[in-house]
Order: structure tokens, then C-alpha cells, then sequence
């Protein structure tokens, strides 16, 4: 899957909008909260030394089983700090496959929207 297929996946998704606090190199797919709290990542899509990249949240426990079942596809977090680190993960697209990608693609999602309050869920 390339990085272009995976944005228009993850902005299929309701709430979802583009944005790029990072800079224009650097794609984030945010789902929409209130204004007080700006939106939650759920994508970033980038490259990197020549690959396309996709940086995703899961829980602590599928991150780790993701890091150790895939070594050569799935590292942590690029970017993240240590405190994002155990819930972010950055797989490399050529190594992972559509299927999967689109899996973590929904987990990230289904990840920010569990921690939308109940009238950001009727507002999207």
C-alpha cells in the first residue's frame, strides 16, 4: 500500500481531517475532538531515508507483540517521547502489506475514538 492509498483510507473515516504540525513533508490524519483539545493523531504518514512509513497507536501489550512478531517492519515510534512510545509504533508500508495496514489503520482509529467524550462521538 502506498502512503497516498493510506491517507485516502484514513480520511474515509468519520471525523477525520489532514493536518501538518510537524511540516508539509509529514502527513497527520487527526479525528475531531472539541476545540479545547485539537483533535487525536491517529496517522502520520511519511518517508523516510526513501520508504514510506506509517506511525499508529494500538495498547502497550499489541505494540509490543506488533515490535516482536514483525522486527524488520514494526519499530517504535519514530518520533514519539518516551511516553507516547509504548503506544506508538511505525511500520514500514513495503514490509507490511495492504491488509495489515489497514488493520492498524482501524486500531489507531478505534484507538483515539475510544477516548473521544460522548458528545464529541454525536458531534462528528
Amino acid at each position: 500500500m502506498t502512503g497516498e492509498k493510506l491517507l485516502e483510507y484514513c480520511l474515509e473515516k468519520k471525523g477525520a481531517y489532514l493536518c501538518f504540525p510537524f511540516g508539509e513533508d509529514y502527513t497527520v490524519v487527526k479525528l475531531k475532538t472539541s476545540e479545547k483539545r485539537n483533535g487525536y493523531i491517529f496517522a502520520e504518514i511519511f518517508v523516510q531515508d526513501g520508504e514510506a512509513k506509517f506511525t499508529f497507536s494500538t495498547t502497550a501489550d499489541d505494540a509490543i507483540f506488533l515490535r516482536e512478531a514483525y522486527p524488520d517492519a514494526i519499530k517504535r515510534g519514530w518520533h514519539c517521547p518516551p511516553v507516547q512510545a509504548k503506544y506508538k509504533s511505525t511500520a514500514t508500508l513495503r514490509l507490511v502489506g495492504e491488509d495489515m495496514t489497514k488493520k492498524f489503520a482501524d486500531a489507531s482509529y478505534a484507538h483515539a475514538y475510544s477516548k473521544l467524550t460522548k458528545e464529541e462521538r454525536e458531534n462528528l
